[in-house]
């Protein structure tokens, strides 16, 4: 975006989108039952791919530590005084 740095933007829309990603499919699959588990519904592969939405290019946790970096939120490491 004209030569900023759009990392902690990105990195807080990817968690976002697979957090939400997630609790969406699960809501639908819960309305499907033991039937959003085959083959023939689209919730099923979209469940699945749910997962990978948060995994690949990142875990959240990966996310949660780019944000936090960007934020300047990192917690302080203990000293051994």
């Amino acid at each position: 975006m004209r030569g900023e740095d759009v990392t902690l933007l990105t990195a807080m829309a990817k968690l976002t989108c697979g957090r939400l990603m997630r609790e969406v499919t699960d809501k639908c699959l819960q309305f499907w039952g033991g039937m959003g588990y085959s083959a023939d519904v689209t919730i099923s592969r979209a469940f699945r791919d749910g997962r990978l939405i948060s995994i690949a290019g990142g875990s959240d946790e990966i996310m949660l530590s780019i944000i936090s970096k960007g934020m300047g939120i990192l917690p302080k490491a203990k000293s051994n005084l």
